[in-house]
């Protein structure tokens, strides 16, 4: 089932019709960008915009890439978990008065972090986590933390998303 905040994002983004082809040859991949903007939220941001919609449209950009030479559904998976590294990449923080509450990376669901301090401001702070984590740990732990039992094995299985990021590259500290 499709959340609010997935439609939402789809709605505001004009993503609809880019999404359906995607969604037609694959529908277990609604139900996992689903999972993955209930997690992610609307208001943590990636580059320069929402990092869901971010990752979307990078997932949409690979489909497109090999819609008619390879598996496209494993390239939309593929491209939207490319940018999950900027989880890490900059802090996440609300601040209420003088408080200030940090966000910390995957052990909650930022949308339960911003449930939590609902009178606040959100804001985005350019120091990278404290944690060494390469990009295919942050892909790695953002699809076993917002994906189903199913979906989670398609990721890691079926779909083989996990080999297609290099090791090397470190995010944080």
């Amino acid at each position: 089932m499709t959340s609010t905040l997935f439609k939402k994002i789809i709605r505001e983004h004009k993503l609809s019709s880019h999404l359906v082809p995607v969604f037609t040859l694959a529908p277990e991949l609604e139900l996992a960008c689903s999972r993955l903007a209930d997690f992610i939220g609307e208001r943590f941001v990636g580059e320069s915009r929402p990092l869901m919609c971010e990752m979307l449209e990078e997932g949409i950009a690979a489909y497109k890439r090999v819609r008619k030479t390879g598996e496209p559904h494993v390239a939309f998976m593929q491209g939207l978990f490319r940018r999950s590294y900027l989880l890490y990449a900059r802090r996440y923080v609300v601040t209420e008065g003088e408080r200030v509450h940090v966000w910390c990376p995957m052990l909650e669901p930022v949308t339960g972090f911003e449930a939590r301090f609902p009178e606040g401001a959100a804001a985005m702070v350019h120091e990278a986590c404290p944690e060494r984590i390469t990009h295919k740990t942050a892909a790695f732990q953002l699809a076993a933390r917002a994906l189903t039992g199913e979906g989670f094995r398609l990721y890691f299985e079926d779909y083989d998303v996990a080999h297609s990021y290099p090791d090397s590259e470190t995010v944080g500290a």
